[in-house]
């Protein structure tokens, strides 16, 4: 019971940090709008969370289209073909992307105001409904536990 207590809360906290983390990189986005070539960053929730969770999945794909070269796995279909580096174990900095799709102004700059303003505020939403869902956890265990007391 208590390791699905344990293992509950880390997912939430890992979930809680790389919102965190997130906000940082679109909040670094927004603010280099006119930075002379700033290429847009970001990276995927998604995989971010599998790897920081130690989840195993199938990640031999783009797991988002719009940014980079893919985050997964490289497929191996030969016993010659050198094994490629999964996310496992991988810190957001390394799995940071370039943005796919923004076109680059004349000085070179692909940030899309409208687009990073939409994630941050859709990423402020998502951070503060699991911060909620945390919070509700945590006052239902005291519940719990003060009512045994009874």
């Amino acid at each position: 019971m208590l390791d699905k207590l344990t293992d509950a809360m880390q997912f939430s906290a890992e979930a809680l940090k790389l919102r965190a983390r997130r906000q940082e990189v679109l909040t670094s986005n927004i603010s280099n709008v006119d930075t002379p070539n700033y290429k847009a960053v970001d990276f995927d929730f998604k995989t971010a969370l599998k790897a920081a969770t130690g989840e195993k999945g199938p990640m031999d794909g783009p797991a988002n289209p719009r940014l980079g070269n893919g985050a997964g796995a490289l497929a191996v279909t030969h016993h010659g073909h050198i094994a490629g580096k999964s996310n496992s174990g991988m810190s957001t900095a390394e799995m940071l992307q370039f943005r796919r799709g923004n076109n680059a102004s004349i000085d070179g700059n692909s940030v899309d105001i409208e687009r990073e303003r939409a994630a941050f505020a859709e990423n402020t939403v998502k951070y503060e409904a699991a911060l909620r869902s945390i919070n509700g956890r945590i006052s239902t265990l005291k519940q719990a536990m003060g009512s045994g007391n009874q």
